[in-house]
């Protein structure tokens, strides 16, 4: 019978794949970056206009309903997107949430492309208000910027705008996270 050996085998040295190894994460780490990089997107409020309007409905017929008054509040909104990042990106949507002093929230869409002809039609004060409208699907090149005004419209009077809490635009970007913006008193 032979004895037992405890012999140990040589053991390899790690260096090597281990050098191997920090080269592979590097380059992943390179590669990968762009794809989580922090976005560099920023919005900025230039400035906001507003246009009550009432309009009275007049007459005798039980179809409209006698002297019905409708308040609309036409909100004009100059913001300006810059986008910092290496690729471009696209305008999605556009939404303006308003809060009263009680915490209650009316929220709305800005009012869309094809409707703003019509209502500079019927409304021909607005159109000073827009000489640059901010449309949805505009791009953004990278390291540029663009500038314009979106028009919202609520059924509120003038009151109700002055005397509210908050007003925060939410400008939504496709593949993006959205921006937000708040209308100063």
């Amino acid at each position: 019978m032979s004895e037992p050996s405890f012999a140990q085998h040589q053991s390899r040295s790690l260096l090597v794949p281990g050098l191997i190894a920090v080269a592979v994460l590097v380059a992943i780490f390179f590669v990968a970056r762009p794809f989580f990089a922090v976005p560099t997107l920023s919005a900025e409020h230039l400035r906001t206009q507003t246009l009550p309007t009432v309009t009275v409905f007049k007459t005798d017929t039980i179809v409209v309903g006698a002297n019905e008054t409708n308040h609309t509040f036409f909100i004009a909104s100059t913001i300006r997107v810059g986008n910092q990042q290496a690729y471009p990106v696209s305008l999605d949507d556009f939404t303006l949430t308003l809060t009263d002093p009680s915490g209650a929230e009316l929220v709305e869409r800005a009012i869309q492309k094809q409707d703003l002809p019509n209502l500079e039609i019927e409304f021909p004060k607005l159109k000073p208000l827009l000489a640059t409208p901010l449309l949805r699907d505009t791009s953004i090149d990278p390291k540029n910027s663009v500038e314009g005004t979106i028009l919202f419209s609520l059924p509120i009077s003038q009151s109700v705008w002055d005397s509210r809490g908050t007003a925060e635009i939410k400008v939504d970007i496709y593949h993006n996270h959205p921006l937000f913006l708040t209308i100063p008193k």
